[in-house]
């Protein structure tokens, strides 16, 4: 599909959605919605790291999204959200990327928890042989749909993060103690998926739809 969906994930300084940065960013919302091609817009705290904030926007087309990009709306944006951003722990990034997948993120993130894993894959990667391994777990997985699960996409993301490729799935639950009881036993499934040196960081996030 066409589709783009932009994830960002950012870290936030203790106190600083308090700061005239924040107030400004915030005043920035009507505009930043407004952006061509954008077609939804998405908001949520993860779980495991209550004090940051993820936010996801689907653009019309990769050309949109790269116009956005490179545009001075976005260039303010970052300016303001650079003194929000808690860098003082190495260990923990900021995220950015934009990641082609293969259904519509709106129907998953419209569900009450969404977990996010990015699997972070040498740059020489075959893409299509660790596709065909991990379609291969989403029918061991999938096939017979667990409890609780309410739709799924994966897909590659348009750039690469430290010299990796990616390849992010999002699926979506009714509860977070649902997608934890179906994932019960689940690692050893994903053996041939994990012979391609994946390094994989997973969270869980209840989105709020912000356009």
């Amino acid at each position: 599909m066409s589709e783009v969906t932009e994830i960002a994930w950012f870290p936030w300084k203790a106190g600083s959605q308090t700061s005239d940065d924040a107030a400004a960013l915030k005043a920035l919302g009507p505009e930043l919605q407004s952006r061509p091609g954008l077609v939804a817009s998405y908001f949520g705290h993860p779980l495991e790291r209550p004090q940051s904030g993820e936010f996801v926007n689907v653009w019309s087309s990769p050309t949109d999204y790269i116009n956005n990009q490179s545009s001075p709306l976005y260039a303010r944006l970052k300016s303001l959200s650079s003194s929000l951003i808690d860098t003082s722990d190495p260990a923990v990034r900021p995220y950015h990327n934009a990641i082609s997948f293969s259904k519509p993120f709106s129907a998953v993130a419209a569900a009450p928890i969404v977990q996010v894993s990015s699997f972070f894959l040498p740059a020489d990667v075959d893409k299509a042989a660790f596709e065909a391994a991990f379609k291969q777990v989403l029918e061991q997985v999938y096939g017979n749909p667990p409890e609780g699960f309410i739709a799924g996409t994966n897909g590659w993301a348009l750039e690469e993060v430290n010299g990796s490729k990616v390849f992010v799935t999002a699926s979506g639950w009714e509860s977070i103690e649902k997608r934890v009881a179906a994932h019960a036993g689940i690692a050893e499934k994903f053996g041939e998926v994990q012979k391609f040196g994946a390094v994989v960081e997973v969270h869980h996030t209840a989105f709020q739809k912000t356009k």
